[in-house]
């Protein structure tokens, strides 16, 4: 069976065929076409600080090991035996000075060289070439203000270029604060029966399912007032495929509109919102960055300190490893609070958490059924209505209720696949006198 790209979705993406998101020939395209092509984060600086610090990480279904070499660089090695293919390395994080194959015992540097082979003379007669026989690496490895991208394309673009004007959203959160952000220690991991695009989507800046899927946190608030539709309520279309959605303060604010009140964390929220006015600007300084998502899958919701990969695992399952990403400036008891709230809202067991894995889980069902699995997803929300925001920058925004970032999510994930997604167009979205 071939894939008819131009069945799956429409001109402006305000639909998207189901069969989108249970095809094994359409996932296998994405891992080709996504997976292999685009930047993906594998890891945060603060968990590879010394020479020999490793966490393990995926870039799309290849399992891939995260590292600071003696050289002080940072490596991302294909977590594979390159005899026979076992993992290399099979704890989560730590400090090492050589991985061991534990098949065969073929041995490598924290670099991914291979340094040593059992029998070396007696089974090869010297000669196997060592040096060609590494693991392999990622094409190319680079960093954005504390978090780690890799890519295994090496004539993608620049991840600046990449990232486009998504980088200066991203910078409303990594450097909200003088010190940058760390990520807390350990990753929680789950397993959700859906399709990765549908967390993606939804992460992508779905404000529409907020107050019927989270309408709960209104009343736990006593604010029934909390997810009201406002015109500084935005969804954003930073580049194709990279979005979010913010409250834009008024000029007038001095600091963003605290959640918390009378708490540790809403004072340290005010007191750095005081701070921030040169570091970010004007605009910068105003801007709540709610949630969002980085083409293809690291997700943001920096109101509760997470970010997260939706891994493919397979037409049908995805896994999410989250993390909690909390300022490195903050006194422990200000980190404690944002490790709590973290944990209560997104992580595995928190309470908004449990909500979107069902809406998931529960999509994704229907994508097989007889009759509707015949039919296409609906993202036509404001179509047409979508505007240039005057202070912000990007390609254009839309009211809180829109799907203006499901639709940019889609053109970049139909460009991906159909080879259309030009770099120079990419290129040309990265305004780099802006960083």
């Amino acid at each position: 069976m071939t894939i008819d790209y131009a069945a799956l979705t429409d001109r402006n993406q305000t639909r998207v065929s189901r069969r989108a998101f249970r095809d094994p020939e359409i996932y296998a395209a994405e891992q080709e076409e996504i997976f292999k092509r685009c930047w993906l984060f594998v890891g945060h600086e603060s968990q590879v600080r010394i020479p020999g610090d490793f966490v393990t990480s995926y870039m799309g279904e290849e399992p891939v090991i995260v590292t600071r070499g003696h050289d002080e660089k940072i490596h991302v090695l294909i977590n594979s035996c390159r005899h026979r293919g076992m993992r290399v390395c099979r704890a989560d994080r730590g400090n090492a000075r050589r991985f061991s194959c534990p098949y065969h015992a073929w041995t490598y540097g924290v670099d991914g060289g291979l340094i040593g082979v059992p029998r070396h003379r007696e089974g090869y007669y010297g000669e196997l070439d060592l040096e060609s026989n590494g693991l392999l690496t990622a094409a190319q490895v680079d960093t954005y203000k504390g978090l780690i991208f890799a890519t295994f394309d090496p004539v993608a673009p620049s991840l600046l270029n990449y990232l486009g004007d998504m980088a200066w959203y991203m910078d409303t959160v990594l450097e909200a604060d003088d010190g940058g952000t760390e990520l807390v220690t350990g990753v929680h991991k789950w397993v959700i029966d859906t399709n990765w695009k549908l967390g993606c989507d939804n992460n992508a800046g779905d404000w529409y399912h907020v107050p019927v899927s989270h309408g709960s946190l209104a009343r736990l608030n006593q604010n029934p007032a909390l997810f009201d539709e406002d015109d500084n309520r935005l969804q954003i279309s930073a580049a194709t495929g990279h979005t979010l959605v913010a409250y834009l303060n008024e000029p007038s604010a001095t600091m963003p509109r605290p959640t918390q009140q009378g708490t540790v964390l809403t004072a340290w929220r005010e007191d750095v919102a005081r701070r921030n006015h040169d570091r970010l600007g004007p605009v910068g300084s105003r801007l709540q960055f709610i949630a969002g998502n980085v083409f293809p899958n690291l997700g943001w919701i920096p109101g509760s300190f997470t970010i997260r990969t939706y891994h493919p695992r397979g037409p049908d399952k995805t896994e999410v490893w989250s993390y909690c990403l909390v300022d490195t400036a903050a006194p422990q008891e200000v980190k404690d609070a944002m490790r709590r709230q973290y944990t209560n809202s997104f992580g595995p067991s928190g309470l908004l958490e449990q909500d979107d894995g069902e809406n998931w889980t529960g999509c994704a069902r229907s994508v097989s059924n007889p009759v509707m699995g015949e039919q296409s997803f609906n993202y036509a929300m404001g179509s047409g209505h979508e505007w240039q925001h005057p202070e912000l920058p990007g390609q254009h925004v839309g009211r809180g209720t829109s799907e203006v970032v499901q639709r940019s999510f889609y053109k970049r994930w139909y460009e991906q696949l159909t080879g259309s997604a030009d770099a120079a167009n990419v290129a040309l979205l990265a305004r780099e006198s802006r960083f």
